[in-house]
């Protein structure tokens, strides 16, 4: 990871979905992929509707660091999954994993962990992960899950609180990202940017990432 990355983020609808979308991101060297199951979330995205195996997806990302942004009740059994697909970067949130269960996952897999939680949770209970994360994932919407959700301000607050703590701390902000609060997220202290709706429904992907990297 590099400071000031911006990420797409995708929520795939399809195999196809997911095929066209990477498709339209050739230029970039690194995507999120957003997986939820309609449990933790109330939102489903493929491969659990419609069902659908992870292994598709790995002859159409070899040029691409995936990062999977695990948003289901059983992260370990997703990961594991994604992990033989290809992926390399994984956020777990921990309203669905124990720290004991983290730790385990952590000692059998050699990739780059990230947690995140609600911003309805106490930052203690994330900042308690942080001796088996190699990053934070803050949430920049109150509703998780799906893209195109308003700005949640609590996330400036959290940014800075981490980084009191450790001014050191490597900072991902998901959900909305966009031309009106990227800089804002930079001046708290945020090192890196996923961002769905901004790019991907932009004119075209291209213009949406320029015009945040311009942002910044």
């Amino acid at each position: 990871m590099q400071n000031k990355d911006i990420i797409p983020a995708i929520i795939p609808t399809s195999e196809d979905d997911l095929k066209e979308t990477i498709a339209r991101l050739s230029f970039l060297h690194e995507i999120q992929i957003d997986v939820v199951d309609g449990q933790f979330v109330p939102f489903t995205s493929w491969p659990y509707e419609p069902v659908g195996d992870p292994s598709f997806m790995k002859p159409y990302t070899e040029t691409f660091t995936v990062e999977i942004d695990l948003m289901v009740n059983d992260p370990t059994e997703a990961a594991l999954s994604w992990r033989q697909a290809g992926a390399e970067m994984f956020v777990f949130h921990i309203e669905t994993i124990s720290l004991p269960e983290l730790k385990e996952f952590t000692q059998r897999f050699d990739g780059t962990i990230g947690i995140s939680a609600n911003n309805d949770t106490p930052l203690d209970d994330l900042l308690a992960y942080a001796e088996v994360a190699d990053y934070y994932q803050l949430m920049g919407i109150r509703k998780i899950g799906s893209q195109g959700q308003p700005f949640d301000e609590e996330v400036l607050n959290r940014i800075a609180a981490i980084k009191e703590v450790d001014s050191e701390a490597f900072i991902s902000i998901d959900g909305s990202v966009n031309l009106d609060t990227i800089k804002r997220l930079k001046d708290a202290g945020a090192d890196r940017f996923v961002s769905g709706s901004a790019i991907l429904k932009a004119e075209t992907p291209e213009i949406g990432y320029y015009s945040l990297l311009k942002a910044l």
